[in-house]
């Protein structure tokens, strides 16, 4: 199955190692540090099918509100940095 998610990317201002958090409000405890926006963007998905196999093989339900894409072709969004 092929879902949908927003995600929010943000900036890290803790001194840390990484410098950027992307979250999702559609996939709670979906969390993703990197160096940059586009490292986060990039390993979102993994992360989000890793979480959600494990939501699965756990029994939990996932979150209600996940959108399943169902049709091709489907609409997504990127960021390019020019």
């Amino acid at each position: 199955m092929i879902y949908g998610l927003k995600l929010h990317v943000e900036r890290l201002e803790d001194g840390g190692d990484y410098h950027y958090l992307a979250t999702s409000p559609d996939l709670p405890g979906l969390l993703v540090a990197g160096d940059s926006p586009e490292e986060c963007i990039t390993m979102a998905p993994q992360v989000a099918s890793a979480l959600l196999t494990s939501m699965l093989e756990a029994g939990d339900p996932l979150p209600a509100h996940l959108q399943e894409v169902k049709d091709l072709p489907f609409q997504s969004s990127v960021l390019v940095e020019v």
